[in-house]
């Protein structure tokens, strides 16, 4: 792909900004993914996936109902009503994972580092920047969306995946609930101002770095990792 200048994406509208930044994190995750599944999904890095999930969407709706009731959002009244059915939508998404787990025959475990720096992260800035969380989640319901075609290769070439450990990926796959054209119809239903604008599109740079990356390379390894 060719790579935008600084001045070329200055001249950007703000939805063509925001599906530039999803379109990046996209390439960058499937990278990411061809790069490093090259011999196949193992066990233990499917259970880590599931459990990051697990601690990912438990409890999402609280920061999507936060978002809602912000007195930022006030003049966004489509939104609104988008976002308090979003969360009810989202709500139980995480029994899907405890479930998958549980029928590979493992816990949720602890919350991974990553995953707890993620909510750190959110929870706060919901106070005094709300509109950072949706831009966040514009990109992640929708990394998957170039990679899909790998993603189910990888899933079909394991021996230890079965439709009973597969729920909550099936679903995240957005192919009979798109979730990831949802919220990007959604933001751009809306005439953000300017300062909502530069919050989402900070939101997804953030998510870019803090799920694309260090999440997965967490889900990858299995620990920590230092990228020279």
């Amino acid at each position: 792909m060719k790579k935008e200048s600084a001045d070329q994406i200055q001249i950007l509208s703000f939805e063509d900004k925001l599906n530039l930044q999803v379109q990046n994190a996209n390439i960058f995750f499937a990278e990411k993914l061809k790069k490093n599944f090259s011999e196949g999904l193992g066990k233990e890095q499917y259970v880590r996936y599931l459990q990051m999930q697990y601690h990912l969407t438990k409890g999402v709706q609280d920061t999507f109902m936060a978002i809602a009731a912000h007195q930022d959002t006030r003049a966004y009244k489509k939104l609104r009503k988008f976002l308090i059915n979003f969360a009810y939508e989202e709500e139980m998404h995480f029994k899907l994972a405890e479930k998958d787990l549980r029928n590979l025959g493992s816990g949720v475990g602890g919350q991974p580092f990553p995953v707890e720096l993620w909510w750190s992260y959110q929870r706060n800035a919901i106070s005094y920047k709300p509109l950072e969380r949706l831009g966040a989640t514009a990109v992640l319901e929708n990394v998957g969306n170039y990679a899909a075609p790998l993603i189910k290769e990888l899933l079909g070439s394991a021996e230890f995946i079965t439709k009973k450990n597969t729920t909550f990926t099936q679903v995240h796959m957005h192919e009979e609930l798109p979730h990831g054209d949802q919220i990007l119809d959604a933001l751009f239903a809306e005439n953000f101002s300017e300062e909502h604008q530069e919050q989402l599109l900070a939101g997804a740079e953030k998510a870019i770095w803090l799920y694309v990356s260090t999440i997965y390379d967490w889900i990858i390894n299995g620990e920590l990792t230092l990228v020279y």
